[in-house]
């Protein structure tokens, strides 16, 4: 680690610091569906609360972990997490730190007895002021947030248990998509050195864990429903009750051949959620799609070439639903293309003359 990094690394620690109180306990609040690097990171913090300043935390997120791979890994977990309703500690100004998202982005639920003192976070972010009285390391240069909470145990001086550190080279992994996207040199430095301390029978079976059976019928219906337009691939989950589902859908829709952009969107009780992907690593996704959702209806964020976010769909009928659906594609299509989208192609055409005889 260069001279320069262990510098910044050490004032970060020291600025985390002082604004961490002296022996409460601390909650520790990743994204409502956390994925990989939201879970690997807030481990990471939990430990180092625990090793440099003796405090006690706590998980928690207010989602649901679906992701087959998602559950494994927390089944190698070695610390508990929780949900907000139970929680048995302090019903007031409890201190709690953010990660991997900021309470202003919208897919975090901040509990009303939490007091935020401190977001860890790598995303674009539009809000630019941010209170003197919170701890704020926002940082898209990374492309994990795992990457700085190795960095900060490393500074530390705080050993990585084999089982933390093969959960964190499998979030920064997946995160980077193998490094082929927002990934940067620091990355590859913390993955080398967790993938030294790792225990790989833990990695396969993350990476190879079992699909449930709902995984096939959205993945049907996925491709069932998917269109083209021109260079841009998009598909609709008509209902779904897990939201990590519309990212995993987006991911495979951007490696069909000839797609530089794909998108996903589905609806949940009251959302239209919407994952944006690209292939072109000039773009920013999250720039792109956050003036199309606006901060009245709905939020959205991203990193890079990647990008996520929701519409509220409160109190609309099943066709207003639809027509808001429509109007967010429509403008999207035309955001990326520079004009108006053109006509959709369906992605599943007919089958070859040989291939029906076959």
């Amino acid at each position: 680690m260069e001279s320069a990094v262990i510098t910044e690394v050490e004032r970060l620690l020291d600025d985390l610091g002082a604004k961490l109180p002296s022996h409460r306990q601390v909650l520790i609040l990743p994204h409502d569906y956390p994925d990989p690097d939201a879970l690997a990171s807030s481990a990471a913090l939990q430990l180092l609360l625990k090793e440099r300043w003796g405090l006690h935390s706590r998980i928690m997120f207010s989602g649901i972990v679906s992701r087959a791979e998602n559950r494994e890994l927390l089944r190698h977990f070695k610390y508990k997490w929780l949900a907000p309703h139970q929680w048995r500690g302090g019903r007031k100004n409890v201190p709690a730190i953010i990660v991997d998202t900021a309470p202003w982005i919208g897919n975090v639920t901040v509990p009303a007895f939490a007091r935020p003192l401190g977001v860890f976070d790598h995303h674009q972010h539009g809000k630019r002021s941010i209170p003197d009285s919170l701890f704020a390391d926002l940082n898209p240069n990374f492309g994990a947030m795992t990457t700085r909470l190795v960095e900060c145990l490393t500074v530390a001086g705080i050993p990585i248990p084999k089982w933390l550190a093969s959960i964190m080279a499998y979030a920064i992994t997946t995160e980077t998509f193998d490094f082929i996207r927002h990934a940067s040199a620091r990355d590859l430095e913390a993955y080398t050195s967790l993938l030294a301390r790792s225990n790989l029978k833990i990695l396969g079976q993350i990476k190879n864990a079992a699909l449930p059976r709902a995984y096939y019928g959205y993945l049907v219906e996925a491709v069932q429903n998917a269109m083209t337009y021109g260079r841009v691939s998009w598909t609709h989950l008509i209902s779904v009750s897990h939201p990590e589902i519309v990212a995993e859908i987006a991911d495979l829709l951007l490696r069909m051949e000839r797609i530089t952009w794909a998108f996903c969107t589905a609806f949940t009780e009251n959302r239209l959620m919407i994952s944006l992907r690209s292939e072109l690593s000039h773009v920013s996704c999250a720039r792109l799609l956050r003036p199309l959702i606006g901060t009245k209806e709905g939020s959205a964020g991203g990193h890079g070439q990647t990008a996520a976010g929701y519409v509220d769909l409160s109190g609309l009928s099943p066709v207003e639903r639809e027509q808001r659906r429509d109007t967010l594609v429509s403008r999207l299509v035309s955001a990326i293309e520079g004009r108006p989208g053109e006509t959709a192609k369906p992605l599943i055409g007919p089958l070859p003359e040989k291939a029906n005889e076959a």
